[in-house]
C-alpha cells in the first residue's frame, strides 16, 4: 500500500464532514456538529445490530489436546536473548518459552490486577506487612529444556540469582527494578538462602511490586556463561523452541512437563514471518494461518468475503495509549513555550483522527458497537484513567478539545507568527503503518495554518532510537515514540521520571515527578487512585509531551477452529493467553 495511504483515507473524510457540515446552518449546523462527535460513552454503540458478531465464550471446558497452531509473526526478531533484547518484536516469543517468577492475572470478566497475580516459576510468594521483603519459594522440579546447557535439570535458585544479575546489569528494563541501575527503583538486593527460597529486600515499599514482577522482564535463564541465548531459547516455559530461521519462521513445541497441565493445548506453534500486509491477508483468507491483524478499514471486507471467519469485538483499550509524540526540550526549541504545546494539541481533531484509522463510521454503518476513547496523559485502558471529554482535568481539559482559532491565540500569546514551523520526527524500519499515520498527522496539523511540520524520518536502530532515548535533548522538533507497559506504574514511571526508559525529560517534571514516585508508596488504593488521577490533572496543564490521540477497541478475526483467541483479558502478556487456545478439529472438517 501506498505512503500516503492513511493520508488520503483523512483527506477524503475530512471532505465528507465538511459536506455535512456545509449542508446545514445555524443551530442545525451546530447540532449536526455535536452529534459527529463521539465518545466513550453517550453517542457510542453499545448493541451489535449487524449480526456478524460472534459470541465470546471461554470453551476450555470442551478443549481437546492437541494439534499445530498456524501462527505468524509480523515483524523480524533480532535477538532472542530475553535478557539482552532491546526491540518490541524481540519480546513477543519469550512468554513462550522462559518462565518468569509470578505471572499476571486472566479473566473473561474483568481487567486482572494486583490480586489477580500468581506464581509461575515460584509456587508460592509473601510480602511482608511492612512491605520490605518478599519471599517467593520455586517450584520443585520445574524443569529446563532437555538440550544444553540445562540438560533438563530442575529450575534453582542460583539460576534465578544468575538471571538477576544479568537482568540488572544487562537488561532494557532493569533499571526499573534495581536501584543498582536507579536510585528510584524498589529492589535493594536479592538473597537466596536455599536452593527453592528468593528472598527480594525492598529499598522501599512498593504498592505495585507483584505486578512489576509479573509483567515480561525478569525471564529466568539456566546459568551459563558461555551459552549464546541471542541465537536460541533454552527456558522453561510452555513451550521449547523448536526451530528458528531468521527472517523465515520460528516454530515452538510443547513442553511436557508444564506445570500448568493440560496446558498448552496445542502441540505445535508455527510461526511464519508475514512482514507484508497483502501477503499476510491473502495467507489467512486462504486458511494458511488461522488469525491476523487486520486492519479496520479491511476487516468487514474481510469478513463478508469470508462469512466463515469468527468477528469478535475489542475488549478494552489500551493502557499504553499506542504511545505519544514527544515535545524537543533543547534550550532554543520553539516547544519550550507551555502555550505552543497547548496549541498543537488543540489543533489535534481527535474524532476526526479516530473515526479515520480506526473506520468507525464504517463500523456504526453497518450496525456494529463502537465506543471511542480520548487518551489523557496516560492510555485510557488504564484503571485510573480521566477522561479529557469530563470535567476530572479541570482546567486542563480545554487543551483537549479541536479549537483552530484558540489554538492561534495561543500562539500568539507566546509572540509567534502562525504557522509556527518545526519538524516531526518518526521511523522507518519497525511499524510502517505508523509512519504512515505520522505523516497523515503532520499534514493534518499542517491544515491548520498554525503549524508547519517538515517530515524527518530516522532510522528505528540508529537515529530514532538515539533522539529517543536522549528524553527530547536530542532532535529540534516533535518525535514520535511507542510507549509499552502492562500497568499505569510501569507507564508513567517510565515516561515522567528522568531516569524512566521512555523518558520525555532529563529533568523532573514540576509537580509531576513527584506524584509519580508518590503513588508508588501508597498501599491505599483510593489515595492512590488519587493520586494518579491529580498527575493527570498537572500534565493536562504542562504537556510535555501528546499522546496519540486515543483508543478504539478493535473488531478482530480468526478462524472458528481456532478456539479460545481473543476471548480473554489479561494484565500482561505474561498471563499466556495463547495456552488457553485449542484446536477444534471437528469444527475445520465441518467447515472445509
Amino acid at each position: 500500500m501506498e505512503t500516503g495511504y492513511w493520508t488520503k483515507v483523512l483527506t477524503r473524510r475530512k471532505l465528507s464532514r465538511r459536506r455535512l457540515l456545509g449542508s446545514s446552518s445555524g443551530v442545525a449546523a451546530a447540532g449536526l456538529a455535536l452529534s459527529l462527535v463521539g465518545c466513550g460513552g453517550d453517542g457510542d454503540e453499545t448493541e451489535d445490530a449487524s449480526g456478524l458478531l460472534g459470541k465470546i465464550e471461554d470453551t476450555s471446558a470442551k478443549a481437546v489436546p492437541g494439534g499445530t497452531h498456524l501462527d505468524y509473526f509480523a515483524t523480524d526478531i533480532q535477538n532472542l536473548d530475553p535478557l539482552l533484547a532491546r526491540q518490541r518484536p524481540d519480546f513477543a516469543p519469550m512468554p513462550y518459552v522462559y518462565s518468569l517468577l509470578l505471572k499476571a492475572g486472566i479473566s473473561t470478566t474483568k481487567k486482572p490486577g494486583a490480586a489477580d497475580v500468581t506464581g509461575d516459576a515460584a509456587e508460592s510468594f509473601e510480602l511482608t506487612p511492612d512491605g520490605l521483603t518478599l519471599t517467593l519459594k520455586l517450584r520443585a522440579n520445574h524443569k529446563f529444556d532437555p538440550r544444553p546447557p540445562a540438560n533438563g535439570r530442575a529450575m534453582d535458585s542460583a539460576d534465578v540469582s544468575w538471571s538477576w544479575n544479568k537482568f540488572i546489569t544487562l537488561a532494557l528494563y532493569g533499571r526499573e527494578l534495581s536501584i543498582t541501575s536507579d536510585p528510584g527503583a524498589p529492589i535493594q538486593s536479592l538473597e537466596t538462602p536455599d536452593a527453592r527460597t528468593l528472598v527480594f529486600k525492598m529499598a522501599y515499599p512498593h504498592a505495585d511490586i507483584l505486578q512489576l514482577l509479573a509483567a515480561p522482564y525478569l525471564f529466568i535463564e539456566p546459568r551459563d556463561d558461555n551459552f549464546d541465548f541471542r541465537t536460541t531459547m533454552r527456558g522453561s516455559g510452555p513451550y521449547f523452541l523448536e526451530e528458528y530461521v531468521g527472517s523465515g519462521r520460528i516454530v515452538f513445541k510443547k513442553n511436557p512437563d508444564w506445570y500448568d497441565k493440560p496446558r498448552p493445548y496445542f502441540d505445535i506453534v508455527q510461526q511464519p514471518l508475514l512482514s507484508e500486509y497483502s501477503s499476510g491477508l491473502a495467507q489467512f483468507a486462504g486458511k494458511n494461518v488461522w488469525s491476523y491483524d487486520v486492519r479496520p478499514t479491511d476487516i468487514l471486507a474481510t469478513k463478508r468475503a469470508n462469512p466463515d471467519m469468527l468477528l469478535l469485538p475489542g475488549r478494552e483499550p489500551s493502557p499504553s495509549g499506542t504511545g505519544f509524540w514527544n515535545f524537543s526540550k533543547q534550550p532554543d526549541s520553539v516547544w519550550k513555550d507551555v502555550r505552543l504545546r497547548r496549541a498543537l494539541s488543540m489543533v489535534t481533531d481527535r474524532e476526526l483522527l479516530l473515526e479515520t484509522f480506526f473506520n468507525t463510521t464504517e463500523f456504526k454503518d453497518a450496525g456494529l458497537p463502537v465506543q471511542t476513547y480520548w487518551n489523557s496523559h496516560i492510555g485510557a485502558g488504564c484503571p485510573e484513567w480521566v477522561d479529557p471529554k469530563g470535567t476530572g482535568l479541570g482546567e486542563g481539559a480545554k487543551y483537549f478539545k479541536y479549537d483552530i482559532a484558540e489554538a492561534k491565540k495561543l500562539v500568539e500569546a507566546a509572540g509567534m507568527k502562525a504557522p509556527v514551523a518545526s519538524i516531526f520526527h518518526t521511523e522507518v524500519g519497525f511499524d510502517p503503518e505508523r509512519l504512515k499515520r505520522d505523516e497523515a498527522l503532520a499534514g493534518h496539523m499542517n491544515e491548520s495554518d498554525v503549524f508547519q511540520f517538515d517530515v524527518d524520518v530516522l532510522d528505528y536502530n540508529t537515529s530514532w532510537r538515539r533522539a529517543r532515548e536522549s528524553a527530547g535533548a536530542g532532535f529540534p522538533g516533535i518525535l514520535t515514540h511507542f510507549q509499552s507497559g502492562d500497568t499505569t506504574d510501569i507507564i508513567i514511571n517510565r515516561t515522567y521520571t528522568p531516569t524512566g526508559t521512555n523518558s520525555v525529560s532529563s529533568q523532573p517534571i514540576p509537580g509531576v515527578t513527584d506524584l509519580v514516585f508518590e503513588q508508588r508508596r501508597e498501599f491505599d488504593q483510593q489515595k492512590r487512585l488519587g493520586l494518579i488521577q491529580e498527575m493527570q490533572k498537572r500534565l493536562a496543564l504542562e504537556w510535555p509531551c501528546l499522546y496519540f490521540p486515543g483508543d478504539v477497541p478493535a473488531f478482530t478475526l480468526r478462524w472458528p477452529w481456532l478456539r479460545n483467541e481473543g476471548v480473554f483479558l489479561t494484565g500482561s502478556a505474561t498471563a499466556r493467553s495463547f495456552t488457553y487456545e485449542w484446536y477444534d478439529k471437528e469444527l475445520h472438517e465441518k467447515l472445509s
